[in-house]
């Protein structure tokens, strides 16, 4: 769209006419700029053989805007297109990329990374033909070790289906802002190439109920180490929803588990995850969960048992959760604190920093409202030269359920 827009832009400042005439495109001017684009995007192809990514995205817009019935790419001729250093492919399941995708797919053997996203609309119940080219496009390829899924609400078994080609080299999926609305079985496909994964992640899902997650629970996963389900608020029907399934996972995964993130805000699964953690999850390095008021004992509790712990991870905003007075408790493995949730006050961070024997090398936390960072900069200062080390320091505003705060973020190098 970029390259149309600045090749339109051109094509109307070089013809002489009236500049009334020139704020309206043509239909022949519209039609000249895509051949332009094209021909552009065909010298990108067939003469950058070291091309290592590439994000390719014909947003079905711009038929829309030029009128055109179609907008076609097999004059192409990839048998000059030769991409094989190409890693990572970002593309869109849009029909609109459909040609072009058909001519990588001929091209590159090479991609190692690969990120779909929908541009389609949610409302329109037809796959559409581009998904069985990317999938095409997958079965070509020789080791993808690493599949995104973005904002993709069909076609999630085509494309998890040919990812059975890549079971001897994936190990990484991604689900983000998927909706499982019109396909609840999707997950079923996984068991095709679920042997050699070691990172399931699920961000923020629609329709993540308990019929779609209990297409995992007779999955082998021998390798898994990682698993998040970060969802938050977007669990529509709470009453599907699958705590059972989510608990008899972490249990079939077992002390398998270095990373679990588990973030669903849910009141069900809050009351059962300690103990399965407790129970079945004793090497966890990495740990990420809501933690409510009524849950920091618990959690002390937990903290027990885990002794491989270096990063904990609190990203809800925890009810405003002051934990000055429960510092001390945070136990000494931790390198990584990453308590968005909750408030620490300068004084309490200077408190921390005293008494801990840990080597930190990330500190997140929820500033308390009408204090600035500065008031913290100095006591960060103070540890990063005491400890030879450098830092960066970041602060963000963000909201949730209508609230906004302030967290701060300082990694130690």
């Amino acid at each position: 769209m970029k390259i149309y827009d600045a090749v339109l832009d051109w094509v109307l400042f070089n013809i002489d006419r009236t500049d009334d005439v020139k704020n309206s495109p043509s239909k022949k001017d519209q039609v000249f700029s895509i051949i332009l684009s094209k021909e552009m995007l065909k010298m990108f192809l067939n003469n950058s053989p070291r091309l290592e990514y590439l994000k390719i995205d014909i947003s079905r817009e711009l038929k829309r805007r030029t009128r055109c019935e179609s907008i076609s790419f097999s004059s192409l001729n990839n048998h000059t297109i030769v991409l094989n250093r190409l890693n990572t492919l970002y593309c869109s399941n849009d029909n609109a990329n459909n040609e072009i995708l058909k001519v990588l797919a001929q091209s590159s053997t090479s991609i190692k990374n690969i990120i779909i996203s929908e541009n389609d609309d949610w409302n329109n119940d037809n796959v559409g033909i581009v998904n069985s080219t990317i999938g095409k496009l997958i079965k070509a390829q020789q080791g993808i070790e690493r599949v995104i899924i973005n904002e993709v609400s069909k076609g999630i078994t085509e494309i998890l289906s040919s990812l059975k080609s890549q079971r001897n080299i994936l190990k990484e999926i991604q689900f983000n802002n998927v909706s499982f609305g019109k396909d609840e079985h999707a997950l079923k496909c996984i068991s095709d190439f679920s042997e050699g994964l070691t990172e399931l992640r699920f961000r923020n899902c629609y329709n993540f109920t308990n019929n779609v997650m209990k297409e995992l629970l007779n999955v082998e996963f021998p390798k898994l180490t990682s698993l998040e389900i970060n969802n938050s608020d977007y669990f529509s029907y709470t009453e599907r929803y699958p705590t059972k399934e989510i608990l008899e996972i972490i249990k079939n995964l077992g002390n398998n588990l270095s990373e679990l993130i588990l973030n669903t805000s849910h009141q069900s699964l809050s009351n059962s995850i300690f103990h399965h953690i407790q129970k079945y999850c004793n090497n966890l390095n990495t740990l990420g969960l809501d933690i409510g008021y009524n849950q920091l004992l618990p959690l002390f509790k937990l903290f027990k048992s885990l002794n491989k712990l270096e990063r904990f991870i609190v990203q809800s905003d925890g009810g405003s959760i002051y934990i000055d007075n429960w510092l001390e408790k945070i136990p000494q493995s931790i390198t990584s604190l990453e308590v968005n949730g909750w408030i620490i006050s300068s004084k309490g961070l200077k408190d921390f920093l005293n008494v801990t024997r840990n080597k930190i090398n990330v500190l997140s936390w929820r500033l308390p409202s009408d204090v600035k960072f500065d008031d913290y900069s100095d006591i960060i200062d103070e540890y990063t030269i005491k400890n030879n080390l450098h830092c960066v320091k970041s602060l963000q505003t963000q909201h949730q359920k209508g609230q906004y705060w302030d967290e701060v973020k300082v990694e130690f190098i």
